[in-house]
């Protein structure tokens, strides 16, 4: 073997060696951290298998090819979307994380009304945020409840329904909200997630055990759940399949969904989501901007499936 191909086959181990441990790593932090860019990822190899093609790279183009496959069977299809109509009561669900630097204020109140919602969750609110928004919402949405913090975990609900209960759910020092709404006769509950970011592995750790007690709190109550929010983890993070596992809740996430960083229409990795118990189901689910916030916002049209309650 001349030199050029014994090279060109040791690039391409360690192509397929990389996929391999974005693919099947352990749980733990630093894999946990790439494996969260798994999508771009498999773009990336994608890219790399067809470039090596054309330039008659075959050991290469294998290699990227299989470590693009590898990757991308790890991203699962959403499981709450609905086989067939579903003819129960509809309604809006919308949510936004703000970026609590962001001084867009006018811009993004803007956006929270034209979503049309009938309920808004509102991330990283601080203390001008909750100023803001309970002022220049309270006309179109009269029922609020509002946990303002100074670091990036303030969050905020506000809805067109009355709440029949609302209260602060704290999990690691981060507060969670809980509300109980009627959608048309039916008892619909809503919590709004703020997860811990793991930006460290101590953050990592929090980040694990918050979810694992919001799971705990969900399992084996039989209300219809919406859990929306910011969970800082990806579909296909072991702590998020944990999540769903415990609780029975089902991600509205479209595979190529992405909200976080934002650029314009773009973002890299899905870190929000909309998950919802198998008495809920979702209509559709998108992304929209969200004026100087480093998050894209979802818009969800969700309904109760009519023979679940």
């Amino acid at each position: 073997m001349d030199r050029r191909k014994f090279n060109e086959l040791c690039r391409a181990m360690v192509l397929l060696g990389l996929a391999l441990i974005a693919a099947f790593s352990p749980d733990a932090y630093l894999p946990m951290l790439a494996r969260a860019f798994m999508v771009p990822g498999a773009a990336l190899f994608a890219g790399l298998a067809v470039i090596a093609t054309l330039g008659r790279r075959w050991w290469i183009a294998q290699s990227a090819t299989a470590g693009c496959v590898l990757m991308a069977l790890q991203v699962p299809s959403p499981s709450a979307l609905p086989l067939g109509a579903v003819n129960g009561p509809g309604f809006r669900v919308f949510h936004m994380n703000v970026l609590r630097p962001n001084t867009a204020f006018h811009e993004v109140i803007a956006q929270a009304l034209a979503s049309d919602a009938d309920v808004i969750s509102v991330q990283e609110v601080g203390t001008e945020w909750a100023l803001v928004l309970s002022r220049d919402l309270h006309s179109c949405y009269p029922y609020a409840h509002i946990e303002p913090r100074s670091n990036c975990y303030g969050i905020a609900l506000f809805s067109k329904i009355p709440f029949t209960g609302v209260r602060t759910i704290t999990l690691q020092g981060t507060p969670f909200i809980e509300a109980l709404l009627v959608v048309s006769d039916r008892k619909v509950r809503l919590l709004a997630v703020h997860a811990t970011s793991p930006t460290s592995y101590d953050h990592f750790r929090r980040r694990n055990e918050q979810l694992c007690g919001l799971g705990e709190y969900l399992a084996g109550q039989d209300t219809p759940t919406i859990v929306v929010g910011d969970l800082n983890t990806v579909p296909w993070d072991r702590a998020f399949r944990r999540f769903c596992a415990r609780t029975g809740l089902r991600s509205t996430t479209p595979t190529f969904q992405r909200t976080w960083p934002a650029i314009g229409p773009f973002a890299l990795i899905p870190l929000d989501h909309l998950l919802v118990s198998p008495g809920l189901a979702s209509v559709s689910l998108r992304t929209v901007e969200v004026p100087g916030s480093d998050h894209r916002g979802l818009l969800a049209d969700l309904r109760i499936i009519a023979d679940a309650c």
